[in-house]
């Protein structure tokens, strides 16, 4: 048989309980409407190294951007970043000079002056007045500069004006400040590239677009392909991914996928 002492303890147990639960509930709820102090911003704010990264999403209620993308674009995106798609529009061309694997080359050029060492033989050019030259599987070194192109190291194969050059093995290939018209580098990977201040156009993950007037620009990691066309608007095009981007000096932590 219960006893009634016993009952009335764990009535009131439950009472005490009930009423807790009820009111925690009911300041939480008071808590997140707060103007004050809103606890469903507190647990979704973002924050990266003690500092919290401004939202970029529209406000419902302005209607506005609560983060300005210029703002956030004069910034950083990190090296550790996880990569993004990119594409770029630049009138000025990077000082490259690095050991690279390029699947293919293309350049477009006429042959005045113009010296190109094969194997131990030198490419006889002089009865073409415009060459273009397209060079596929080349390992070796290559540097971009702003009116030359140079190349020292070893093809796979090699047209000239639609005619291949064969041979059982890979072919040494060399010329030194090769002045062109065009030119294209397919599958290029680059750790670091940096351009001088100009003017163009950014774009990220196809989200962001950013104009660059007398900017400065570092890539610190790009994949994909590279082209100068002195004929067109812009003189370089850039389109591939890329881990972490600086313009104008200024840094912002930012991660997109």
């Amino acid at each position: 048989m219960s006893q009634p002492g016993h009952e009335k303890s764990h009535l009131r147990f439950y009472l005490v309980m009930a009423t807790l639960l009820v009111g925690g509930i009911l300041f939480l709820l008071f808590i997140n409407d707060s103007e004050k102090f809103s606890l469903t911003s507190a647990i979704v704010g973002t924050y990266k190294n003690g500092t919290e990264v401004p939202d970029i999403f529209e406000d419902e209620s302005t209607g506005s951007g609560v983060g300005e993308i210029d703002e956030i674009f004069s910034k950083k995106i990190e090296r550790n970043a996880n990569e993004v798609d990119l594409t770029l529009q630049f009138d000025e061309i990077p000082s490259i000079k690095k050991e690279a694997k390029i699947r293919i080359i293309e350049l477009h050029f006429t042959t005045s002056g113009t010296k190109i060492n094969i194997n131990s033989d030198r490419l006889d050019l002089n009865t073409l007045d415009e060459v273009t030259l397209v060079i596929e599987g080349f390992n070796g070194e290559a540097e971009l500069q702003r009116l030359g192109f140079s190349l020292d190291g070893t093809v796979k194969s090699l047209t000239v004006n639609d005619i291949a050059l064969s041979s059982k093995t890979q072919m040494k290939i060399s010329f030194s400040d090769l002045s062109y018209d065009y030119l294209s580098l397919e599958d290029i990977k680059l750790e670091e590239v940096e351009f001088p201040a100009g003017n163009g156009e950014l774009s990220v993950a196809e989200k962001l677009n950013y104009l660059l007037e007398q900017d400065t620009l570092t890539i610190f990691f790009f994949n994909g392909k590279m082209t100068v066309d002195r004929q067109a608007d812009s003189l370089l095009a850039m389109e591939g991914v890329a881990k972490g981007i600086s313009s104008g000096g200024a840094l912002l932590n930012l991660n997109l996928r």
